[in-house]
């Protein structure tokens, strides 16, 4: 009996210390800093985070040459002046950033959301879905959607039409609005949301400001206008993307590129800056316009001559300019709107644009879009004040030519568009939509004009739905055609 008790209790022990080392070593090959997943809360800032980042990418650069904003002075820069010269190999980074780094992850903080019982966070995610996919599609055109697949298992999604990618932004957005209204649930975390703080207010602002972005892309100026009321209403709700002083980690990456990556490669020479600039023919300016302020906020001398991007700021010194380390980046803004109003009125009628216009420029005489807080650039001069009818007439301030006053007033609007919207993928949209309505003089010796994005080297290779044959940098897309 001593001998059974003996046994029994020595097997138990053995048994013991083999279940216990083995708990011990069962998740050794687990990497604890590794997180396989995550609630909706804590993937939500790195959504925000990889659509700014996808906003301001390097081909936001290319747009900048391409439109003349900018010009390529060292190596591949020089060649990518030329927007025939670019390979599909360059749209790679951006591409992964917009569909695995922030569609996706947008798509499953919105299921998570979901099932969190949170509808204002999945609104919010919604929105941010919408941004990054509508611009996307107005950058290549037909790409996939509808088959993303947050599982991973379906690598190979197929192409919808470009015309149905907006239709159904239209309805995420709608869903959205739905869901930011909703006064259940946990809401918008606000340590994590960058932009608002948590506020669903201003999120269900900027889900009409999209709604209104994305009509517009498509001619439809009616119901963009129409959103656009709805949209952003003041410079607070504007959705900036931010930075910080921090090398590798958080720059501006204009700055990082301009200064600490390719110091030699960008220059701010072109025609975007003689508009801008008080001393050049092709200077804007009249009267009742004084663009020296903006024109020193967006441009100066410091590493080209006659023009560099301003890079001044909280790393390299003086006055944030447009690009320095720190200067956010607007992505949707309250000017955008009021933009939005004027052209779609100025569509219809001369006397409601010229209005709206108006408005719009009351705006930029505040100092709107011109130094970090809207206050104008250092000492430099700044004025916009409101244009009379008269100044349209054939011969007239803003009529150099005999074209009508309407066509005139368009005109100077989409001009306005090219500047307003300098360093975003916003003025490469306009500039399909509208035929070059804005009258941008391209670099000279190209062959075409740069109508789309070419679609990545990286999905060529892995998406055999990629389309066929694969179009040109210069062949339009479909909803500009």
């Amino acid at each position: 009996m001593k001998n059974i008790t003996i046994k029994i209790a020595s097997l138990t022990l053995l048994l013991t210390t083999i279940l216990s080392c083995t708990d011990y070593v069962d998740k050794i090959n687990q990497d604890p800093d590794n997180i396989l997943d995550s609630d909706a809360t804590n993937i939500f800032q790195g959504v925000l985070l990889a659509d700014q980042f996808f906003q301001t990418s390097s081909t936001a650069r290319d747009a900048m040459i391409w439109l003349n904003q900018a010009n390529g002075e060292d190596r591949q820069y020089v060649a990518l002046n030329n927007w025939n010269n670019v390979t599909a190999s360059e749209f790679d980074d951006s591409w992964n950033n917009a569909y695995v780094n922030c569609i996706t992850q947008a798509k499953i903080t919105v299921e998570k959301a979901g099932k969190e019982a949170n509808p204002n966070l999945k609104g919010a995610a919604q929105v941010i879905e919408a941004h990054c996919i509508g611009t996307v599609t107005s950058l290549w055109g037909d790409v996939p959607y509808s088959e993303i697949d947050i599982t991973g298992k379906n690598l190979t999604p197929k192409y919808d039409s470009q015309a149905s990618i907006y239709t159904n932004i239209q309805k995420l957005l709608d869903d959205a609005i739905v869901n930011l209204n909703a006064t259940t649930g946990a809401g918008i975390p606000a340590a994590k949301d960058i932009f608002y703080g948590g506020n669903p207010d201003q999120w269900l602002r900027l889900a009409y400001s999209l709604k209104a972005k994305f009509y517009l892309h498509v001619k439809d100026y009616a119901n963009a206008k129409a959103n656009a009321i709805l949209g952003i209403s003041n410079p607070a709700d504007d959705l900036k993307a931010k930075f910080a002083n921090s090398y590798g980690q958080s720059f501006n990456p204009f700055y990082s590129f301009l200064v600490y990556d390719r110091d030699t490669y960008m220059s701010g020479d072109g025609y975007a800056a003689r508009l801008l600039d008080p001393s050049n023919a092709l200077y804007r300016g009249n009267a009742k316009t004084d663009e020296a302020a903006r024109f020193a906020f967006t441009y100066n001398q410091e590493y080209f001559s006659p023009y560099s991007l301003n890079i001044y700021g909280g790393d390299y010194g003086g006055t944030n300019g447009k690009f320095g380390s720190d200067s956010a980046m607007p992505m949707v803004s309250y000017g955008e709107m009021l933009l939005i109003i004027a052209e779609a009125d100025a569509r219809t009628s001369f006397a409601a644009g010229l209005s709206s216009y108006n408005n719009y420029r009351s705006l930029l005489n505040t100092g709107y879009s011109i130094g970090i807080n809207n206050s104008g650039y250092e000492t430099k001069i700044f004025s916009y004040l409101a244009y009379d009818a008269a100044d349209f007439d054939a011969g007239g301030m803003v009529n150099k030519t005999s074209i009508s006053n309407q066509n005139a007033l368009l005109a100077e609007i989409l001009q306005e568009r090219y500047i307003y919207f300098l360093g975003s993928f916003e003025g490469f949209s306009d500039f399909g939509r509208t035929n070059n309505g804005a009258g941008i003089q391209l670099k000279a010796g190209n062959t075409g004009s740069p109508q789309r994005f070419l679609y990545p080297q990286v999905e060529i290779n892995a998406n055999p739905n990629t389309p066929k044959p694969i179009p040109t940098i210069v062949t339009k897309t479909p909803v500009h055609s």
